[in-house]
């Protein structure tokens, strides 16, 4: 079982088994819902001792590929919702996991892109942490080959809405206006599947950015409509949501000529970044700043300046924040 002195790093077949057994009462006690659940499709040994025994050996197998009790376990089990949740977090671009400097997003990312999690479908939300990673860095190759990758393994409506959303981004950097389209209204269309709440809400708002983001970079510029996308986002709700509007509104009323609106939207947009705990955020919120109140522009900077370091701090691919 689990030891709370030596919290558990990624997810080994041990760990995995170990909530298994906390949710269903033991190892024995799984090792009999087994041969219950798989009893009519699946000729398991007689012996329960014997299926009990190769469990143990799958506890051994750290992040080996699990043969024939893994794949077993995870058809009939699945993946509990505690990992399951973890493997979410760490692929949602709205999550505070996001906000961590890219080289430990990588490094956790890189230890649950292992069995048991990429033997399940629950694996879809690593390769999108991944390649959200991938794009962070500028290496597009890379996120479109991990985006592939989670498209195939996508387990819910959510996953495949935040694969289209990387979709609809990877293609917007390259031009492709066509492409773009066609992976929001991917996106458009799966959102209403999702629960009413938080998460629903944080899809919605993500969506009327990129939109927002179309509009406002088409040639010509289409500001009016790219500022009605972002009125649309749901006022007074979560930070994360609250930053997405108001952030938003700043820059077109920027683009519009409307400062004074602009500078009271840019500036509830870094208190909302601050209430969420997201620094990228507040490094984009001072940034527009600094374009809106050209006397206060150097301390602005250098407050932006200072978070971006802190974000690439420890990142062994980033010269400039490893030079001294």
């Amino acid at each position: 079982m689990r030891t709370e002195s030596t919290p558990p790093t990624g997810c080994t077949w041990a760990r995995y088994l170990d909530e298994l057994c906390e949710e269903h009462g033991g190892l024995t006690a799984l090792t009999h819902l087994l041969i219950r659940r798989a009893k009519a499709t699946t000729p398991l040994p007689d012996d329960p001792g014997s299926i009990e025994r190769a469990l143990r050996r799958l506890r051994g197998k750290g992040n080996a590929p699990g043969g024939q009790y893994g794949r077993w376990l995870l058809k009939y089990f699945g993946v509990p919702r505690s990992l399951a949740d973890t493997a979410r977090w760490m692929g949602q671009y709205h999550s505070r996991f996001s906000d961590l400097p890219i080289a430990l997003r990588e490094s956790q990312l890189w230890l649950w892109d292992r069995p048991p999690i990429a033997e399940s479908p629950i694996g879809a939300w690593i390769h999108l942490g991944l390649a959200g990673v991938a794009l962070a860095r500028g290496h597009h190759e890379d996120a479109v080959a991990r985006l592939a990758r989670a498209t195939a393994k996508s387990e819910s409506a959510a996953c495949a809405i935040e694969g289209a959303l990387l979709e609809a981004r990877l293609a917007s950097d390259r031009r492709l206006a066509d492409e773009t389209e066609r992976a929001l209204g991917s996106a458009e269309a799966l959102i209403p599947r999702l629960s009413a709440g938080i998460e629903r809400e944080s899809y919605r708002a993500r969506l009327l950015d990129q939109q927002a983001y179309a509009f406002a970079h088409a040639r010509p510029a289409r500001l009016e409509d790219a500022r009605r996308s972002y009125a649309a986002i749901t006022a007074n709700s979560s930070p994360f949501i609250a930053f997405r509007r108001c952030h938003g509104l700043a820059y077109c009323d920027w683009k519009l000529g409307r400062k004074k609106s602009a500078i009271s939207h840019a500036r509830a947009a870094l208190d909302h970044a601050g209430d969420a705990g997201m620094l990228r955020f507040r490094e984009q919120a001072l940034r527009l700043l600094a374009h809106l109140e050209p006397r206060h522009a150097r301390r602005l900077r250098a407050r932006a300046a200072a978070i971006s370091l802190e974000l690439r701090q420890g990142d062994p691919f980033d010269v400039a924040a490893a030079s001294p």
